[in-house]
């Protein structure tokens, strides 16, 4: 094998890379090089759109787990979940714990705000910053 050869993986890999930015064309030549990078040409980008005020999606929030483990909506001694869709939360509220083994990590609010959907299942295990909960927060 030629010792100037690039092996087939690593071509593959600039390609792709090529592809990514936009890169139409690579030309290379030799006695005293000359490169020429040809790329595509950008789209004009459109005028933002302004919607009415009563058009405008409200906006929501997430939760993540501050862990991987197993997800408790309630408390192991507690029939009733900590928050429920459409509950109201206070910054600082526990709306969930995350079981790793014997230790329970609370799963806390940062902001004050009105629970959408509860996106994960009691006792259903969850990766690090996988969605809890959505909410929308309270107006200041």
């Amino acid at each position: 094998m030629d010792k100037t050869a690039i092996p087939l993986p690593t071509l593959r890999a600039l390609a792709r890379k090529m592809q990514s930015s936009g890169l139409n064309s690579l030309a290379l030549d030799g006695k005293h090089w000359s490169v020429r990078l040809t790329f595509a040409a950008t789209p004009a980008t459109p005028a933002p759109v302004t919607l009415p005020a009563a058009e405008i999606p409200p906006i929501t929030q997430r939760i993540g787990a501050p862990m991987p483990g197993t997800l408790l909506r309630r408390h192991p001694h507690s029939p009733q979940d900590f928050v429920a869709p459409g509950q109201h939360i206070e910054a600082g509220a526990v709306v969930a714990l995350v079981q790793v083994g014997p230790l329970y990590v609370p799963v806390i609010s940062p902001i004050s705000g009105t629970i959408r959907t509860l996106m994960a299942e009691h006792l259903s295990a969850v990766e690090y910053d996988e969605d809890i909960l959505t909410f929308a927060p309270s107006s200041a």
